[in-house]
């Protein structure tokens, strides 16, 4: 019998009105002070937003374990893990040996993670739970939100993301969006296929040094975006492969499949 690929569902998160609450503002301090040039301070080239230490609250309602931080993720994502780990600590080693200091480094790493945060989860969650909730779904958990509002939130994630003043002032017309756009929903793909936050923070975080190593070295920008490419098609490989290991991404008989749709 023929079968065809598919995945069972977004992954799986315990949601309540705090955590609610709790994303929008997220999104709302991000946001705000991302336009109006507030931060709580700055290392190196990059300043800290004050959503950040809000970010790692959100992080803690939702649980470490709901974002990756458990055995069977860690297991499901090792490969991809070790490899783009390595590859961060190497660039953050030739950065501090050539351009800067250990504290731009951190900076850089922060940045990253507070972005993740606000930009692939608080924004997941708004975006996904409000959709769901219109169509009368569970918004509690993204298991249950369905296909439509998964997508939407994807989207939903990219189009925030990209239009953060630091990327629209990068932009020359509509079209100077779809880098950063497509950016934004690749990383929230991985986020909300599997839960996993870090493998995103990684690939984000390492964006970031070959960006600015190349844009004080003088690097052709076609390397950096192989580079980017490399990244973000790894991103998705694993995202795959974790899928599998986790039970998420399974066969179905083609029939099946057919009545579903």
């Amino acid at each position: 019998m023929r079968e065809v690929w598919v995945w069972r569902r977004w992954t799986r998160w315990n949601l309540t009105p705090a955590i609610l609450v709790v994303a929008t503002a997220v999104i709302a301090v991000d946001v705000g002070s991302a336009w109006r040039d507030v931060s709580i301070g700055e290392l190196g080239p990059v300043a800290m937003s004050p959503a950040l230490p809000l970010g790692l609250v959100l992080a803690w309602m939702v649980g470490s374990q709901r974002l990756g931080l458990d055995r069977a993720n860690l297991l499901a994502w090792r490969e991809f893990l070790v490899v783009s780990g390595a590859v961060l600590v190497f660039g953050a080693w030739e950065y501090v040996s050539h351009i800067g200091s250990f504290d731009e480094v951190l900076g850089l790493v922060l940045g990253a993670l507070d972005e993740e945060l606000v930009y692939r989860l608080a924004v997941l969650i708004v975006i996904g739970a409000g959709c769901a909730a219109i169509l009368g779904r569970n918004w509690r958990n993204p298991e249950d939100w369905g296909l439509g509002p998964g997508i939407v939130a994807l989207f939903g994630s990219g189009i925030v993301f990209a239009l953060l003043p630091g990327h629209v002032a990068q932009m020359h017309d509509a079209l100077g969006a779809v880098p950063f756009m497509s950016l934004g929903v690749v990383l929230a793909y991985a986020v909300l296929r599997t839960g996993a936050l870090f493998p995103a923070v990684v690939v984000h975080a390492s964006l970031n040094l070959v960006t600015i190593v190349a844009f004080i070295d003088g690097i052709p920008n076609i390397w950096r975006v192989a580079f980017a490419t490399s990244a973000l098609v790894a991103l998705v490989a694993g995202t795959v492969v974790a899928g599998l290991r986790l039970g998420l991404l399974r066969p179905v008989p083609i029939n099946e499949w057919r009545q579903r749709a």
